[in-house]
């Protein structure tokens, strides 16, 4: 048998990583196979996670998210039923009681409670940063879709490709300032990528458009095959 344990993308990279590493712990500890994988947001994503474990025969993932979430236990069923109509073989495939429902969580945080304490009295100044009182300087605004369906249809590889491609052609957040966004709701069209103010959407993008959002689009100005701005009539002045 080989665990999963599934989570949901955070804001941190930290965080990430903190699940790979309660993985490998658990599997020192079990001596069962364990990886981590996410829902939405992050890599590896549960899809890919899965692939890499087709050939076995057993495969059980943990919702691995506190609170309990029910956005992750329905989703991880959504995806799991997409992964298997869409693969050739697959392993069986099972999921546990969440973490957070776990009796043993009580252990935790009563530990955690008589463990060592650290002082907080630190400034508040980052707190109030000037910084985050001024709206980005940036041209264009380009949205990624990360959730549960863009992510199953490869929307971890759009996002490396499209950064990665900013970067060679030198082109920072006052240019373009990419956001990670969650759901932007027609969902059977992605991988989507938005990009503004142009209000010019993107649909079933792949690591090759993606570059070619960033040649085309981004840098040199013209959408690719002359998209248009959402709601534009056919000579791309927007009907609303």
């Amino acid at each position: 048998m080989t665990v999963l344990l599934v989570a949901r993308a955070v804001t941190h990279h930290g965080g990430h990583d903190a699940i790979h590493r309660l993985a490998a712990q658990v599997s020192a500890t079990t001596g069962v196979p364990t990886q981590a994988c996410f829902l939405d947001g992050a890599e590896p994503s549960l899809h890919t996670a899965l692939d890499e474990t087709a050939d076995h025969a057993e495969v059980l993932l943990v919702p691995a998210h506190l609170p309990p979430d029910r956005y992750l236990d329905t989703w991880i069923r959504r995806a799991v039923a997409h992964w298997r109509a869409t693969r050739d073989r697959h392993p069986t495939i099972s999921v546990s009681q969440p973490l957070a429902t776990q009796p043993s969580l009580v252990t935790a945080v009563a530990e955690a409670t008589t463990g060592g304490h650290t002082l907080l009295d630190g400034n508040p100044g980052p707190f109030r940063s000037p910084a985050w009182s001024q709206i980005t300087r940036h041209r264009r605004q380009v949205l990624i879709c990360r959730g549960p369906r863009c992510t199953a249809y490869g929307a971890n590889q759009v996002a490396t490709a499209l950064n990665e491609r900013l970067a060679k052609n030198g082109l920072g957040d006052d240019d373009v300032l990419v956001t990670a966004t969650g759901c932007l709701f027609p969902c059977n069209l992605g991988p989507l990528v938005v990009v503004h103010p142009d209000d010019t959407w993107y649909e079933n993008v792949d690591p090759n458009l993606a570059i070619r959002i960033v040649d085309e689009h981004l840098r040199d100005g013209s959408p690719v095959d002359g998209h248009r701005p959402r709601n534009a009539d056919s000579s791309g002045v927007r009907s609303d």
